[in-house]
């Protein structure tokens, strides 16, 4: 041991000796009187007639001090021989992380969403083993909710959708904010995708913005977002643009199913550009009865055009430009409705209306032409001839 601890050492015994000379001299003898009783192993079990003694404050308060000082020094000689720990060699202790739905809980701010987990019956999902990444809206989020869609939280709680609203803020793993990119379409457990925008220094899914992000759990991961999700609504072909009257929603065959969006849009496409080529077959089999470009004076009108030379090469010529440009210019897009391939000429008429007027004389154009085929198959007239012109 080192001289200086030793001396801390002699000091701190002899503080400690000191307050219990004190603390006896001030106390008379308690057990003088007593008596052996009975015996307890090596011990014997005496009797006295034990009275409480009047000590003097300032004695207790000194005995104190000085078992105080006793007990520094004491911890002073131990720490004296020790070498200080490198912080680089220091273990730093952390709190263990809670559940997604533990961490919920114990915000404060999820009361709503908490409810609703547990009406879902999703509690257990979001405590159990895994790793999620949960877009938590707050119960502001919730109250704006509400207030959007006219209800109260009891009736959001009933609705049959909840478990689905619920799932379409899950997605599977961990995706910190870092990791999201702009335009990226994450999937979640309700089975919609999730359309994400970075920019400005923000993070948004779908309507909402990232408030609060990468809250570290257990099981996964907690953005706080300001408005709640919906998922969108199953495609529903009956109430798509070209549904008009007189017979409205007509798929008498069962072509266009429930939820097939991608099947309906492939149809749809196909009907605009067939009904474009009937336009154009309807006008130019009643055209060409009075018009005929250089060089084509002896082609017949009607169908025998298409098999007499030069028609027939005319024909060719058509079917090859229009197949280029199925190819090329006309090639349907994802991002664009059925049919829009663009405004060449600039004429701000792309609307509704005239999508469904367009649609519905495309229509009209199919039966008159394969009216006017038929015709002319059964009688051997052109289009105007068969009007009795």
């Amino acid at each position: 041991m080192a001289p200086g601890s030793a001396a801390r050492v002699s000091v701190a015994a002899a503080a400690a000796g000191a307050a219990a000379m004190m603390i006896s001299d001030s106390l008379p003898s308690a057990f003088a009187n007593s008596r052996p009783v009975g015996q307890v192993g090596q011990a014997q079990v005496v009797q006295a007639d034990v009275q409480v003694p009047q000590v003097p404050l300032m004695s207790i308060s000194a005995a104190t001090s000085l078992l105080a000082v006793a007990s520094l020094g004491a911890a002073s000689s131990r720490l004296a021989g020790r070498r200080a720990v490198p912080s680089s060699q220091r273990v730093a202790v952390a709190c263990r992380a809670q559940s997604i739905a533990a961490t919920a809980v114990a915000n404060g701010n999820f009361t709503v969403l908490v409810a609703a987990l547990k009406k879902a019956e999703l509690v257990e999902t979001m405590s159990g083993a895994g790793s999620f990444t949960v877009f938590a809206p707050t119960d502001k989020a919730f109250s704006e909710l509400l207030a959007e869609l006219g209800v109260t939280s009891a009736q959001l709680l009933a609705n049959p959708d909840l478990k689905k609203i619920l799932l379409y803020h899950v997605v599977s793993g961990k995706a910190l904010s870092k990791d999201l990119k702009n335009g990226q379409k994450v999937g979640t457990l309700q089975g919609s995708d999730l359309s994400v925008s970075v920019g400005s220094g923000k993070v948004s899914v779908g309507r909402a913005t990232v408030a609060t992000a990468d809250i570290e759990c257990s099981n996964g991961i907690i953005h706080v977002i300001d408005k709640v999700l919906l998922p969108p609504a199953k495609f529903d072909p009956s109430k798509q643009v070209g549904v008009t009257a007189p017979f409205a929603y007509f798929d008498p065959a069962g072509f266009s199913k429930v939820g097939d969006e991608e099947g309906f849009r492939n149809l749809q496409a196909s009907e605009i550009k067939h009904g474009r080529v009937a336009m154009m077959a309807a006008v130019g089999a009643v055209a060409q009865h009075f018009i005929k470009f250089p060089g084509f004076g002896d082609v017949p009108a009607g169908l025998q055009a298409v098999t007499t030379a030069p028609g027939t090469y005319g024909f060719a010529a058509l079917f090859v430009l229009s197949g280029a440009l199925e190819l090329t210019a006309w090639s349907q897009s994802p991002a664009k409705e059925p049919g829009n391939f663009g405004d060449p000429l600039g004429l701000r008429q792309y609307t509704t209306d005239m999508r469904e007027r367009e649609i519905n004389n495309g229509r009209m154009a199919m039966f008159a032409t394969i009216g006017i085929i038929a015709a002319e198959l059964l009688t051997g007239k052109d289009g105007i001839q068969q009007l009795g012109f």
